[in-house]
């Protein structure tokens, strides 16, 4: 009987060990994998000092890009960085609004009105000369689109062929005070071309009236529409190709804001690197955007010829868009300084800087 006893008593501790070991090794099973739990962690922590090395926080988040003109095709990957949410991914939340002509946005930007604002190289490098606190951080056109378009029996290929004929122009442009100096420098005879000066909208009547045979445009506006009102192909004349580069599409910034906000301006020119990328790899959709957003104000044909001629005009190779070169900047201020629209002229880093632009 005490043999039994002993025999049941070693068999119940047997299963105490077995069930206690099973316990233990379910315990292990359960408990989380330390090592792969503190890989995630470290490697999104990397990922995010990454990016603050890049940016750093943004100091400002709200603040007002300022066209310099009503909607038109060039604008596109500025409300393309709004409506699909490129600005947002950046943390910024930016309006980007129309305007009222190069001179008005420089003056809301000088004044603290507006942070940003759309001009060409030409109205800040006067305003700069007269004291306004600006300056240019980017331009995305690094070949100007100011063009001299005829009607294809006149036969205006060079500037020469000026010589005999009629142009139209709009009064007191930047084509118009830097003319002179342009036939002179091509051995153009100015007393043999005809300038019709006249308010912009007039303009455009009589050259589609064929009042005259030639009219200054920009190429990434009215030449696409002139092209498809007239149904005729019309024979394009760029100031580029003839030594006057003056860029277009140039963003300025207010200098205190620049100094004040340098992570908030990196972010943002960042989000529009990546929106014009964005529009030139996406053009369908990025019509469909403006054309959503001002359904009034063109047209589809008009805004895909406008978009395919200002990606002709951005060529930004093995750079950020907005990259500005000096020897364009040095070329403008040599032409505004020949045709008397400055007097004084600073160094270049005055005028324009690539610092905010991303690496």
């Amino acid at each position: 009987m005490k043999k039994m006893k002993w025999i049941m008593l070693s068999i119940m501790f047997m299963g105490m060990l077995v069930l206690a070991a099973c316990q233990e090794d379910n315990a292990d099973a359960q408990e989380p994998e330390e090592t792969d739990s503190s890989a995630e962690t470290e490697s999104s922590g990397e990922e995010s000092a990454e990016g603050e090395a890049q940016f750093g926080e943004a100091e400002v988040t709200d603040f007002t890009l300022r066209l310099n003109w009503r909607f038109k095709g060039e604008f596109t990957p500025f409300f393309v960085a709004q409506e699909t949410g490129i600005f947002e991914e950046y943390g910024l939340n930016v309006a980007v609004e129309e305007g009222n002509g190069s001179t008005n946005t420089m003056q809301t930007v000088s004044q603290g009105q507006d942070e940003f604002g759309i001009t060409s190289t030409v109205e800040p490098s006067q305003g700069i000369e007269q004291g306004m606190p600006i300056k240019m951080i980017a331009s995305y056109m690094n070949r100007s689109p100011i063009m001299i378009a005829s009607h294809p029996d006149a036969g205006v290929e060079t500037p020469k062929d000026l010589e005999g004929k009629k142009i139209a122009m709009s009064i007191s442009s930047t084509f118009t005070n830097i003319f002179p100096n342009f036939l002179e420098s091509n051995g153009v005879d100015e007393s043999q071309v005809e300038a019709v000066q006249v308010e912009t909208s007039a303009r455009n009547s009589v050259f589609l009236n064929k009042e005259v045979d030639s009219v200054a445009i920009f190429a990434t506006n009215e030449y696409p529409i002139f092209e498809e009102e007239l149904g005729v192909e019309l024979t394009p004349l760029y100031l580029a190709d003839y030594d006057y580069d003056l860029s277009g599409l140039t963003m300025i910034g207010n200098n205190e804001f620049l100094e004040e906000n340098p992570n908030t301006v990196k972010r943002f020119l960042a989000a529009i690197d990546e929106a014009f990328q964005y529009t030139f790899e996406n053009k369908e959709e990025a019509i469909e955007i403006v054309l959503e957003r001002f359904p009034d104000a063109t047209d589809e044909e008009t805004v895909s010829a406008q978009l395919n001629l200002l990606e002709e005009i951005s060529v930004f190779e093995g750079v950020p868009y907005g990259t500005m070169s000096e020897e364009n900047m040095t070329n403008t201020l040599d032409i505004l300084e020949t045709s008397d629209l400055i007097e004084e002229r600073f160094e270049l880093e005055r005028y324009y800087t690539n610092e905010y632009l991303p690496e």
